[in-house]
């Protein structure tokens, strides 16, 4: 108990007192403060424990909801349905820690928004099917304003789908090779049972 209270407190300070954007990566977007990631996989818990996501404190209340409700959904499937698990498993990584390990950031500027996102400036909408993004590779997610929008079943295979991609799952068009997002989508549908 001592060392989750103390996980906690390391947490909310360096949330505190550094800034969570520490530079931009290779793709023009921030990538989270190595500290916080840090304090994040140290926060991992075991198969048998619950487990809860790490979410940036400016995330707004209703997305802030969504993807808590979304998240505990991606955590029941990944542990009770063996084919769930297994996407991560032929990655080599643990569904629950690549869950567990994400650091879930809210878009943070409008310029990032039309990135990410895909917000079309001319009509300010945004892209139907564009909730989230993961770099291949990296623990930060950032879930996009429209996340409120969708039902927990879509925002937990939006969880999963981009776990994933933190397990290092490619998608097209940067491989031409990987499947397309909805093609990944589809496949943590069918195999999570959603």
């Amino acid at each position: 108990m001592r060392a989750r209270a103390f996980l906690a407190l390391a947490a909310i300070l360096v949330c505190a007192y550094s800034p969570i954007w520490a530079g931009d990566g290779d793709d023009g977007v921030a990538v989270a403060n190595p500290a916080v990631a840090a304090v994040a996989v140290a926060g991992y818990h075991g198969h048998g424990e619950s487990v809860e996501p790490w979410i940036h404190p400016k995330m707004a209340p209703n997305v802030r909801a969504k993807l808590e409700a979304g998240f505990d959904l991606a955590v029941e499937r990944v542990r009770e349905i063996s084919t769930c698990g297994e996407l991560f498993s032929q990655l080599g990584e643990d569904g629950l820690e690549m869950l567990t390990t994400a650091l879930y950031l809210p878009v943070h500027s409008y310029r990032h928004e039309v990135e990410v996102c895909g917000r079309d400036p001319a009509t300010n909408s945004m892209g139907a099917d564009t909730l989230a993004y993961t770099k291949v590779g990296g623990a930060p997610t950032w879930i996009c304003r429209n996340f409120v929008r969708v039902s927990v079943e879509t925002a937990a295979i939006a969880v999963i789908h981009e776990a994933l991609h933190h397990a290092g799952l490619k998608e097209w068009p940067r491989d031409r090779l990987a499947m397309s997002s909805v093609e990944i989508s589809a496949m943590v549908k069918s195999r999570c049972g959603f």
